[in-house]
């Protein structure tokens, strides 16, 4: 009886995943960094401008903790978002030493942009997909990355309350 394996190897790629995906994600870094020029902090004054607007909890050690920022980065994108009226900070009410986020009119109207300018910019690196094909990365990216819908290890709302009640100190929803 023959016990070998007949199963076809898989083709050989000329580069290996680590260098492909470094490749991809300097690209979108530049464009990216181009397209939100103008915002303070860039892709990362976005990144802070999509959580506040997407999550219930918006203090800012919770935004801190989510992002993996240092407070002390997160506090000057802060202040430069704030100081173009993009987000605004206000005091809890229970303890002063805490201040959570806002996103503000003018920040939802200006995040909105930089949304579209961002998407135009995913269209432009996957452009050498098919459209099929650019979904079904960006699915099987999410995927990979612990971020579908499916996946346990997605941002959800129980792990966003549990985020905010940690960095508060509290047992109450924030």
């Amino acid at each position: 009886m023959d016990t070998s394996d007949n199963t076809p190897a898989a083709p050989s790629l000329p580069v290996n995943l680590g260098w492909a995906l470094a490749t991809l994600l300097r690209t979108y870094q530049t464009r990216v960094e181009a397209a939100l020029v103008g915002l303070p902090g860039g892709a990362r004054g976005f990144l802070v401008m999509a959580l506040v607007e997407k999550e219930t909890c918006h203090s800012q050690a919770a935004i801190a903790e989510r992002l993996g920022l240092d407070k002390t980065i997160l506090t000057y994108l802060l202040d430069g978002l704030e100081k173009d009226g993009l987000v605004k900070r206000t005091p809890d009410p229970q303890d002063r030493r805490i201040r959570h986020i806002k996103i503000t009119a003018k920040g939802q109207k200006t995040l909105a942009k930089f949304t579209r300018a961002v998407e135009q910019v995913e269209k432009q690196v996957l452009s050498r997909l098919n459209p099929e094909e650019a979904a079904w990365f960006q699915r099987s990216l999410s995927r990979a990355a612990g971020l579908d819908a499916d996946n346990a290890q997605s941002p959800d709302e129980a792990e966003s309350v549990e985020i905010c009640q940690a960095t508060l100190g509290t047992s109450q929803a924030c």
